[in-house]
Order: C-alpha cells, then structure tokens, then sequence
C-alpha cells in the first residue's frame, strides 16, 4: 500500500511541477541585450549577453548590427530555472565576446527572435571606446557605474499628512561583491515615518548594464506645510574588483573579469572603500484647502471607507447601547479621530468616549490599516426609534477634495426603565383623603430621662467611625477620579505622539530583547545584534521623541546630554552601539558567553537610561 502512496505522490509532484512550467511558457517572452561595461578602452574585451525570459525552447536570438567591433568568440550558452515561493522564472542566455576596433561612441543594434509566430526585439545598447592608459598603475575601475545610490519620493508635491513614499536604491553590478556595508538613513524632520515591508532585492538594467538593487521603503506623512526637505542617505561599503594577472604578451590589467580565459589563468582581488550619498529630496507640502471643508472633519487624510454596527436593538431607558464604528483604507490610520454622530437632540442619548483600536493590514506598497471605535451610547427616551446617523469626513488627495461618508441610523426599540414608586403617609383606613385634609401628627412621645448611670454605654465605637465603612465609602470617589485619569491618558495617547512614543518606549524596549533572546537561543549572532542595536536606538528615539536615525551611535551623545543623562553614561552607550553595529556587519559575532553578556548589557543600558529619562 505505502508503495503505491509513494508512486501517486511522485506522479503529483510531477504533474504541479510541470503545470508551474506550463503556466511560465505560456506568458509572453522578453529579449534583453546587456554589457559587462559601456565605457572600455581599446585593448579591453567587451562581453554582450542576449537573454531570453520566459522560455528556453526558441532557436538562438540574432546576432545584432555592431560597428567598430570584432566578434572574437561565441556565443556560449547557459540556461536557468529558478522556484522561489511557487514562482517559477526560466531564462537562457548567449554571451559572446567582442573586441574594440576603434575609439568612439557605437551602438549595438537590436537583436530579434521568434517565437510562437511574434516577433520579440531587445533594445539598443550604447557603448563608448576611450583611449587605451599606458600606465598599468594609473588604471582603477569606473566606481560610479559599478554602483551608486538613489534616493527619491513617489511625488513630490503633497499635502499636509498625505502618503508619500521614500524608496532608496543601491545599485552595484551584478557580479561584483560587496562587503562592510554601513547604511546611514536619511534624516526626515516634520514627518511621520513607517517602515514598508522588508528589504527588496532584485534585477535591473541600466544603459545596458545588469545591476544588483536593494531597496529601502518608507511611508512619510507630513506634519507641516511648505518646501520640506529629507536630507542625503549615506552608504559606506568595500567593493571587491577581481583582477586579471599580468600576461607575458600584455602590459596591462583589466579589472573585469574574463569569463571564458581569466578563470584559467587565476585573478587577483583589490579592496576598494567607497563611501556615497543621495542627493536630498525635497517635498512641496500644500495646506489642506479651506474651501469646501465640512464641519465634521477632524484632520484625516488618505482614501477611506467605512462601516458601522449595533451590538443590541431591544433595549430599556438609560442602559448601553455599543456602536462598533470601522474606518479602514489608505493612510496614517492611527491619526484618525473617531466620526461624528448627528443628534437631533442633545438630550436624546448620553454618550461616553469611544475605545479605539489600530491595526496596520499592509505594508508592503502603501500602509493600509483598520481603526475600530467602540462607542457606547444610552437612550433617555422611550419615543427613540432610531440610533443617531455616523458621520466620517476626510480629505482625499488623489481627488484633491474633502468627501463625507454618513451611515443611516439603525433601528432600535426602547422600553421604560423600572420607576421609583413615591412614599405616602397616610393614616390607617384612609384610603381617599381629601385634598384638603391638613397633616396630622400621628403619634406624641416623650423620652423618659434617664436616671441609672451604669446603663449608658460608650459611644466612642460609632459605625460611622468604622475603618471599613469609611474605606467603603471612598470607593466611588477614587473610582471616579480612577476613570478621568484613564480617560485623560488614552485622550493624550491618541493626540500627543511624544507622550505615547514615551510610554511604549519600555514595552517595545523588552520586546526587542526577546528578540534577541531567541536569536541567541538560536544562535544567530547577525539577528541577535541587530535585535539589540534595534532594542536601544528604537528605545532611545521613543523616549526623546526623535527618529530612529538621529538615535545613532555618531549623534547619541548630543542627544543625551540634551536630555540631562550623564555624559559616561552617553559614552558608554554610544561605544556599546558601535560594537553592536560592527559585531552585525563584520560576521564576527563572538561566542555564545560574548552575546550573553551584550544582551545583559543592553537590558542594564535600559534599566539605566529609564530611571534618568523617565
């Protein structure tokens, strides 16, 4: 039996498989014509490579119009196939060597191949051949189309807290490794920040040439009007070039890599530190317009939507009534106020403040995210019939426009609460008495005076005077005062961004640290130091109320003594930065024993920092 599970098994296995491939082959195809180098000197070797996407079963691309070049050996052929997350991608490639016959600007024409009765074209190429350097010391690769940096926002005029998204780009040649990478973000004063999803990584071609890119998102939302700008991100790295060895028959040396001679003859690496920056953005940021605004806009801006909900319909005068309000969409969801409800008459319902709770959906294109109001609400009448319509304004900036989103009021039934019934004095048998009939006393007593001493008792124990019943009597005024400090807390939480960032500022802080107690577990020393340097410079941005980047071990001790912290403090901090920083990107992460007493150290740095920042 487990014989035939195993033949069916495969059989399904290979039935997926090739529906994945079929599925691939069945998209349209692409042709690409890339270059090792668009800038050579005369004596270098040009590799051009015509890649076909999507299918390996077409005959071989023609060979493109070349001048001022010499075919000197090709094509050679690979073919690959790759899986990644169930996405299958195929390619096949025909790489051919070339040689420059003259100096000069030159173009590789299109190259074209058919497939399934279409025709597919790559795009032209240019190549520029400058003269050839006599002096083999003089020689050193053209760092700036190796790699180099971007910076740059989506848009670049925005309105006051609309979405606009900062992606930076580093691209180096794809072939080429890299190593010692220190990234600086850039600086983003007068905006809220969010990360967007996870480092990219993938292909592109630029002037012929494939790059290796990672990418960096964030969401901005800016806080003020006017010409903002982010300032330059700043990357450091050591590019390693391979190096041909020195020919008998060549004086030179040629810092690319020969693909079908050089591995042969054996190459040299040479270290180049590098150290780039962007150029800054600058954003122009428009007020929200005036005209048009309704009287029930709070401050939200993004594309939203919304829906409303009752807990129950049947209810008695002055018991709670729960609306669950969602707005859900595009933008900084936790900035949102909660809507507006439309009374006919203030006397109608009690309302008390709404419970509010966030959750960020998406982040991988644009922060998208759900906020849910619970609002209680008590009927005072038994003539209510309906709970007061919900209403939401926002502006939306696609549009250019505020709009108003209103649900209709929900149907309920109220009935009348338990009356107190009022206290009659009345002598016995009278059962009717007249309006007029004055009040009459219905019994006289005098108190005898008291004349054995002995019976009195003290008084002193009075229950009035109790311990429990004063303690019991308190309650509801330490109650009360209880609510308005919880109300006025959640009330500052949600309008002072400072305020919250501090007091979330310790529970994120531990967070981290389990983190990195588990990448310990692990042993994983990349994770566990990056947990820890995330740990401190996030728990140092939330309690300063700054961002991240200016939490860096370069500016952490000018932000601490501005805060009042000890000046050895700071630099022990800033030195314990450094080494997590350099224990993450170096690979050395020491043994187990070093990374224990790191996480102890940064729990110590916490404990430390709360009791002089709080």
């Amino acid at each position: 039996m487990g014989k035939y599970v195993r033949y069916i098994s495969l059989c399904i296995g290979i039935i997926i498989t090739f529906g994945y491939m079929g599925s691939v082959c069945a998209q349209d195809i692409n042709l690409t014509a890339t270059v090792d180098q668009n800038i050579l000197k005369l004596h270098d070797r040009l590799e051009l490579t015509l890649t076909i996407h999507g299918t390996q079963d077409t005959p071989p691309p023609s060979f493109p119009n070349i001048e001022g070049f010499t075919l000197l050996f090709g094509p050679k052929v690979s073919a690959q196939t790759r899986i990644v997350n169930g996405d299958v991608s195929i390619s096949k490639g025909y790489t051919y060597v070339l040689q420059p016959a003259a100096k000069g600007k030159f173009t590789i024409g299109p190259s074209t191949v058919e497939y399934k009765g279409k025709v597919y074209s790559s795009r032209p190429v240019q190549v520029e051949v400058v003269d050839s350097s006599h002096s083999a010391d003089s020689q050193s690769p053209d760092l700036d189309k190796l790699i180099f940096l971007e910076l740059c926002a989506d848009k670049n005029d925005a309105y006051i807290y609309e979405q606009v998204v900062l992606s930076f780009k580093f691209f180096f040649q794809k072939g080429l490794p890299v190593s010692d990478i220190d990234y600086t973000a850039p600086v983003t004063k007068n905006f809220m920040e969010e990360k967007l999803g996870d480092q990219r990584q993938y292909e592109e071609i630029r002037d012929g040439i494939i790059y290796n890119v990672l990418e960096l998102r964030t969401a901005l939302f800016p806080m003020v009007s006017g010409e903002l700008t982010v300032s330059p991100a700043k990357l450091k790295c050591d590019l390693i070039i391979q190096q041909r060895r020195g020919r008998r028959d060549s004086n030179h040396d040629s810092f690319f890599d020969d693909a079908f001679f050089d591995d042969f003859f054996g190459r040299e690496q040479k270290r180049y530190p590098l150290e780039k920056s962007t150029k800054p953005v600058t954003i122009k940021v428009k007020p929200m317009p005036e005209q048009g605004k309704p009287k029930e806009f709070k401050g939200a801006v993004g594309t939203y939507e919304m829906e409303a909900s009752i807990g129950t319909r049947q209810v008695k005068v002055g018991d709670p009534i729960t609306l669950s309000i969602s707005i859900y969409g595009e933008g900084n969801i936790q900035t949102i106020n909660e809507p507006v409800l439309a009374l006919h008459n203030e006397n109608d319902f009690k309302l008390y403040p709404a419970e509010s709770h966030t959750q960020i959906t998406n982040r991988e294109e644009l922060i998208r995210g759900r906020k849910v109001f619970s609002k209680v609400i008590e009927p005072q009448k038994t003539d209510l019939k309906y709970t007061p319509a919900i209403v939401f304004s926002f502006f939306d900036p696609s549009a250019g426009q505020y709009k108003t989103i209103t649900k209709n009021p929900m149907p309920i039934f109220v009935e009348a609460g338990q009356q107190e019934m009022p206290i009659q004095l009345t002598l016995p048998g009278d059962t009717a008495p007249s309006a007029k009939q004055h009040a009459q006393i219905l019994t006289q007593d005098v108190l005898p005076i008291m004349t054995n001493l002995a019976s009195l008792r003290n008084q002193n124990t009075s229950v009035c005077k109790s311990p429990l019943i004063l303690a019991c009597l308190s309650v509801p005024s330490v109650a009360v005062i209880a609510s308005l400090l919880i109300t006025r807390h959640k009330e500052k939480l949600q309008s002072d961004v400072g305020y919250a960032r501090n007091r979330r500022a310790h529970t994120i802080a531990k967070k981290r640290l389990a983190i990195a107690q588990s990448a310990l577990s692990q042993n994983t020393p990349a994770e566990f130091y990056s947990a820890l340097s995330r740990a401190l410079a996030d728990y140092l941005a939330d309690k300063c109320n700054i961002s991240p980047t200016d939490a860096s071990d370069e500016k952490i001790g000018y932000v601490l003594k501005q805060r009042g912290v000890e000046d050895e403090l700071a630099g022990e901090l800033s030195r314990c930065l450094t080494n997590f920083d350099y224990r993450r990107f170096s690979g050395d992460g020491g043994t187990k024993d070093e990374m224990d007493r790191s996480l102890k150290l940064a729990e110590q740095f916490i404990t430390r920092l709360e009791k002089q920042l709080s």
